[in-house]
């Protein structure tokens, strides 16, 4: 296509070289609806399609966020109660999802499979424009009155639910309050997703209205990624909505009140279960009025945020925290460039009442003197790299590439800008540079515009309250009981009763074939092969991967933890997030930190301990670094400069002694506040961490070094002496690498050629020997760590749960351990596609669709031989558990049918084939090595997968079913709730009841 050209009522308004994404820019326009598609056409074979909608919201009632789960949840040509899901069981995708932003809300889905992606998009399609928004689904999926054993009325909904769980994460409250004062006068003053306390006075008629209004041609971007033909998309969007919409509809506007009001001074507050607690501080500017493009502005204020604050060593992060206002630095520090108006926050987190203004205060005067003054070399060649590397790394981020170039699209395409501006990365970085080199003053110009000199800045205090949480609470009964008064009892539990006989009823065989689904013969039976070379330098084994990784390296040593005794494992983590920013020889921490961000794309570690699977464990018993736990050292620099990130790091591993206390007590106050915000939004997968740690090795180790064991790790760190944290470091670093080591190599082949000439003297230099065998540490040591210190524990009578563990907030979370079949065998594949059509058909219906909660995951784990059964925010954790043992008993009579079986290969296929970045590749490569998989033993999955039947998920549902009953010793259930949850019948069931502080 070329500019001009006009197709099927679409006008081709240019086409244009967007460098940056190797693809062709492809914009067009139909004249008749206004709809606009930009479509970046290219090589590759993961194609990506999106309709995006502004949807500006008018008040916090969730309008916006019920409508995006509301119309997948039946449309005209599939009137289904449950579409989305169903799609998720039967489809290849590699990605499937929805979600609402602050003014917008977009469906992206994609596909390797050409005929999937063309489904996926029939019915997403379908979806948003021909939705049925039925009754039954408006109370599933907002609001509705539900009734417990008890007869005790509250409110449920999905939605809700989801809010809930939300409105009870304090950084999420602090970050809204920090974002909403600069924005009043704007639809950004509203919450999209849903205030709990707004979302019941939303309406069925609202909802339909809100969707006539938005959800039409005019007010839809389609942005689509990949090889497939313009021409072919056309035809089909054509064919799909605009032959079938019944109007255009119009293009949204976002209004904005004239003088828009900023709050110079706000005090909010956020959910804790503590009387006193100290507040995060923060100061908020809103950037517009420029007269630059949204791309510079963008481009600029990135720039001065990496600058200044991107890590601890940026000269305002440091200063700050260094002032001692604060603990450490806020979480909601960065910059918010996707919406109309920027937002840019910087604050502190743990401040005193009385340094409030302090913080504003030494903020600005720290801006001021960046501007007098300037920054040092390294921080700037710091920067400069990170963004060298940002455009030339090819990246995932849950999910591909394409969806991090959708939502930089949409920066702009949203606002009016032409939807390619906010791609070209590069020429703005590059114009950015040269202002930068031809103005010595640029820098000092721009914080001025964008800080010193903007009078759209309020200075925000959160404070968390536990009268905050129980006002909250209060509020949800009284609304809950006022419905109720309203509407009377016997209406409440008659539309109850209509929409569980909507969500029981069964469906015919017709509807259970509408979905459009690939067949097994379509699926490929082939495995993409990893080539891994062996070699051995220094006396060292060294694994290497040569992939096309656009001029990177990356080196990966794996020293072996297990060398160590087991009390030193719990300060794994710890080394490994610090041993980098800590300083060495001469260098300070902060010139350290700039001078490897300034030479890589970053050098650091994580800890990995995974369970070896029976095949692996007997075929490759010989070789001494199979199923070993690790310390993975790591860094990933330009070919050009290997041999000086070689020479930092080997300083790095020599030199680092945790001997500066006042960074270190910097870092052990900041990792214990981090710590401390993560466990509320994240139980789900601290109570998995809890309920595999008495599993195997495996399951104990990761649940010391990323469970909750993690929080009283880093909590008893903080209240240590801060010389003998400094001493317990050094000891234990020192110990580590005279364990010997593994080596791998990613890159291109020059890269690691190069790498491998390198590697002798690196070897050398740090002295690394020979790897040594484990040290015989008796699994109850390791058992022992994972033990929750008494005083924040009350034992219990040992029943069917085997821990709570208390948190603030107003939703639950539940874990099941179950055994499964062991791996590399055919039942551990059987268990796999009947746990995968379980979790989205069955479960999904009871505790989803039913039950309220906002997720449920069942999956198998195989080479740990364990099925995990998962909540995520439910109302009614307990009840699911419940949920789970009914299920298990009725699936044991089910006939499975062929075409189910059928779907649910093909809902496992994507797992097993997935597209992996080159990095991904070579990173993936080595941990089969050290783990004992192998190309042959994916290519029997793969096999396996595409030949279960129906007479395999019965045998996999009687697996099931006696295992859920007599699971055996070692799994676990734990449920992670409130203490308003926790009935007196639970307490009487549960072996021991743990109390998290936030």
């Amino acid at each position: 296509m070329k500019k001009g050209d006009r197709y099927k009522g679409f006008c081709v308004r240019e086409v244009v070289d967007v460098e940056d994404c190797d693809s062709t820019g492809v914009y067009l326009v139909h004249e008749k609806t206004g709809m606009e598609v930009f479509h970046l056409l290219n090589s590759d074979e993961e194609n990506l399609f999106a309709f995006a909608f502004r949807t500006p919201p008018g008040d916090s009632s969730g309008v916006a966020h019920v409508l995006e789960h509301s119309v997948l949840c039946g449309s005209q040509k599939f009137p289904l109660k449950d579409p989305f899901i169903r799609l998720v069981n039967q489809s290849v995708n590699t990605y499937l999802n929805a979600y609402t932003a602050s003014d917008h809300t977009v469906f992206p889905a994609s596909s390797t499979v050409k005929a999937d992606y063309f489904n996926l998009m029939a019915v997403y399609a379908d979806a948003v424009f021909f939705p049925l928004l039925r009754p039954e689904i408006f109370m599933q999926e907002c609001h509705r009155l539900d009734f417990d054993d008890n007869g005790k009325v509250s409110l449920q909904g999905v939605v809700y639910n989801e809010m809930k769980g939300n409105y009870s994460s304090y950084e999420s409250v602090a970050g809204d309050a920090i974002e909403t004062s600069v924005l009043g006068g704007t639809v950004y003053e509203y919450d999209s997703g849903g205030d709990p306390l707004e979302i019941p006075g939303l309406t069925l008629a609202k909802l339909r209205a809100f969707h006539k209004k938005y959800y039409c041609p005019a007010n839809c971007m389609v942005f689509l990624y990949g090889n497939i033909s313009t021409e072919e998309q056309i035809d089909f969007i054509e064919r799909e909505v605009i032959l079938r919409v019944a109007s255009s509809g119009k293009k949204a506007v976002y209004k904005t009140r004239k003088n828009a009001f900023i709050k110079p001074r706000l005090h909010a507050y956020g959910p804790s279960d503590e009387k006193e607690k100290k507040s995060t501080v923060s100061c908020a500017w809103r950037i517009e009025d420029t007269g630059l493009s949204r791309s510079q502005v963008a481009m600029e204020i990135l720039f001065l945020g990496d600058l200044l604050w991107g890590n601890d060593s940026a000269v305002v992060s440091k200063s700050m925290i260094s002032s001692g206002l604060g603990e450490d630095l806020a979480p909601q520090t960065g910059e918010h460039i996707s919406i109309e108006y920027p937002v840019v926050n910087f604050g502190l987190r743990g401040v005193d009442s009385k340094n409030v203004l302090k913080v504003k205060k030494t903020l600005y005067a720290t801006l001021l003197d960046v501007c007098r003054n300037g920054v040092k070399r390294e921080e700037m060649d710091r920067v400069r790299m990170s963004f060298e590397f940002s455009n030339r790394e090819i990246k995932r981020f849950d999910g591909p590439y394409s969806l991090v170039l959708l939502r930089r699209c949409l920066r702009g395409w949203l606002y009016g800008e032409k939807p390619w501006e906010t791609l070209l990365f590069m020429r703005e970085y590059s114009a950015l540079v040269q202002r930068m080199d031809s103005d010595p003053s640029y820098l000092s110009k721009m914080i001025h515009r964008y800080f010193l000199d903007n009078k759209r800045c309020s200075l925000v205090t959160v404070t968390p309250s536990a009268k905050w949480s129980r006002d909250r609470a209060k509020k949800e009964r009284e609304t809950a009981e006022r419905q109720l008064s309203e509407m009377g009892e016997k209406k409440a539990r008659s539309l109850l009763k209509k929409m569980h006989d909507f969500q029981d009823k069964p469906l015919s065989a017709e509807e259970n074939d509408l979905l459009p689904r690939l067949s097994i013969n379509d699926l490929s039976s082939t495995v993409e092969k990893i080539r891994t070379s062996e070699d051995e330098i220094e006396g060292l084994t060294l694994f290497s991967n040569t992939e096309p990784t656009n001029g990177i390296l990356y080196f990966s040593m794996a020293v072996p933890a297990d060398c160590l005794p087991a009390s030193d494992y719990p300060y794994l983590p710890s080394i490994c997030e610090w041993f980098s920013q800590v300083g060495w020889g001469s260098l300070s921490w902060d010139k350290a930190v700039s001078i490897v961000e300034g030479t890589t794309g970053g050098f650091g570690a994580y800890t990995r301990s995974a369970t070896v699977p029976d095949f692996a464990a007997k075929s490759d018993c010989r070789k001494d670094y199979v199923g070993r736990d690790w310390v993975m050292f790591y860094f990933k620099v330009l070919e050009e400069r290997a041999q000086d990130a070689f020479n930092l790091f080997s300083d790095c591993i020599l030199q680092t002694d945790f001997s500066d206390t006042v960074r270190l007590r910097e870092l052990v106050v900041a990792q214990y506040n981090s710590i401390s915000s993560l466990v509320v939004p994240h139980a789900n997968w601290y109570a998995a961490y809890r309920a595999s740690c008495s599993l195997n090795h495996a399951g104990t180790v990761n649940e010391v070094w990323e469970g909750l064991s993690s929080y009283y790790t880093a909590r008893k760190m903080n209240g240590m002496d801060i010389n003998e944290v400094s001493s317990v470091l050094c000891s234990i670093f020192k110990r580590l690498f005279k364990g010997g080591a593994v080596l791998h190599l990613t890159g291109t082949k020059k890269g690691i050629s190069s790498a491998k000439k390198i590697l002798p003297g690196f070897i050398r230099k740090i002295g690394m020997k020979n790897l040594k065998k484990k040290r015989a540490n008796p699994e109850s040591a390791f058992r022992a760590l994972t033990e929750i210190p008494s005083e924040f524990c009350e034992e219990g009578v040992k029943g069917p749960i085997d821990e709570n563990i208390v948190v603030p907030g107003t939703v639950g979370y539940a874990c099941r351990l179950i055994p499964s079949s062991p791996f590399d065998t055919r039942d551990c594949i059987a268990d796999l596609v009947f746990a995968h059509s379980v979790s989205h058909n069955e479960l999904w219906k009871s505790v989803r669709t039913v039950g309220g909660a906002y997720g449920v995951y069942l999956s198998t784990n195989s080479d740990s031989k364990v099925c995990r059964f998962l909540t995520y925010r439910d109302p009614r954790p307990f009840d699911s558990l419940d949920v789970l043992r009914e299920t298990a008993e009725a699936l044991v009579q089910k006939d499975f049918s062929e075409a189910e079986v059928e779907k649910a290969i093909t809902g496992c296929y994507s797992d097993e084939v997935f597209p992996r970045t080159p990095a991904s590749k070579g990173a993936t490569a080595f941990l089969w090595e050290l783990y004992g998989l192998n190309n042959a033993q994916k290519a029997r999955r793969l096999k396996w997968l595409l030949s279960i039947k129906p007479g395999d998920m019965h045998k996999a549902a009687l697996r099931f079913e006696k295992a859920v009953k007599n699971p055996g010793k070692g799994f676990k259930t734990v449920v992670v709730c409130t203490k308003e949850m926790i009935l007196s019948k639970s307490k009487e069931n549960t072996g021991k009841i743990i109390k998290f502080s936030v």
